[in-house]
């Protein structure tokens, strides 16, 4: 299933991602060029500068909130030591150098170092950022984005 079409059936009222802003969705944006898919009406998404913003699906970038709340030291701010320091839980680690390799002979292997970087992005996101944005943008009547 395409990512577009995943998007359009499940109709998720939030995204979240950990550095999306940076890496994701201008990865997503360029691949879309590339096969010449308008990024903006497939996904709902849009850039708006440095960051993207959806028309009916609310974009959470786990990153900025590290970067600011997370009362990390410098260095420590990648989804690995931000995972081990917040949630306290040891995500698959895998070297980049072997991430050809393993896409081409280790597809498993590549796939549970996938699912364990969403699967801390998630729980980072429910336990420390979702209810904070949330009882924010009832504060301060602003879009969670």
């Amino acid at each position: 299933m395409r990512f577009a079409n995943f998007i359009q059936s499940y109709k998720p009222a939030v995204i979240t991602t950990f550095n999306g802003d940076r890496f994701d969705y201008p990865f997503i944006k360029a691949r879309c060029v590339a096969n010449y898919i308008n990024f903006t009406s497939e996904l709902g998404v849009s850039d708006q500068g440095n960051e993207y913003y959806g028309s009916y699906i609310a974009h959470l970038d786990c990153y900025p909130w590290v970067d600011r709340d997370a009362y990390l030291p410098q260095g420590s701010h990648g989804l690995k030591a931000v995972t081990k320091a917040k949630l306290h839980y040891e995500p698959i680690e895998v070297d980049p150098e072997e991430m050809v390799y393993m896409a081409k002979n280790n597809t498993q292997r590549l796939a549970e170092y996938a699912v364990s970087d969403a699967v801390a992005t998630y729980h980072l996101y429910r336990k420390h950022i979702h209810g904070f944005i949330y009882a924010l943008s009832t504060i301060i009547p602003m879009f969670p984005d």
